[in-house]
């Protein structure tokens, strides 16, 4: 349950950041997210894409999104940021401005996304093929306060839900696929 409020809340400017969001015309955080590490439990990379990625090497695996939201000041954190959709391939990502331009801060995928991640996980995929495959991240990354996420019902995140990667179901099958912060 804590999952799925997870992935409503991030999808959700004002109740991801724990307030409401404002659209600025300056000020936050210029520093793009650390870049992916891919032993790390926490991160991960869907169709080649990872966080901190720049918006070229997003445009050019993804092409010119079908959307692109009005930046908006996140109060928690003070990031700028703006969701770029692409509605015919089931990807919404979160793209942080920073100076120069902007960079990959979340990824989320639903049907009909075709992308998988570094280790082959994509929608449709069943509870047991993420349980196996990401099976020795198991219990990795979590905070001490944070219950374990591991089961159909609550889903699978790898790490933590301040930064990791997590699998939603429905049927027993991948339902969504979401990378980065999904709380503060």
């Amino acid at each position: 349950m804590l999952q799925r409020i997870a992935f409503v809340l991030t999808l959700s400017f004002a109740a991801a950041c724990g307030g409401k969001s404002k659209t600025t015309s300056g000020g936050g955080d210029t520093t793009p997210p650390a870049p992916v590490t891919l032993g790390d439990p926490a991160s991960e990379t869907i169709g080649g894409l990872a966080l901190g990625d720049p918006a070229a090497k997003v445009e050019a695996a993804l092409g010119a999104p079908t959307s692109k939201g009005e930046v908006v000041e996140w109060e928690a954190t003070g990031d700028r940021t703006a969701e770029w959709s692409w509605d015919d391939k089931g990807v919404q990502l979160q793209m942080g401005e920073v100076s120069g331009g902007f960079v990959l801060h979340s990824i989320y995928v639903k049907a009909p996304s075709t992308l998988t991640t570094s280790r082959g996980i994509g929608i449709g995929a069943t509870f047991d093929e993420v349980d196996k495959v990401y099976k020795e991240f198991r219990g990795q990354g979590r905070q001490d306060d944070e219950p374990e996420q591991w089961d159909l019902e609550n889903g699978i995140t790898v790490g933590s839900v301040y930064g990791g990667t997590m699998f939603n179901f429905t049927d027993g099958k991948v339902s969504t696929i979401f990378v980065g912060a999904a709380a503060e």
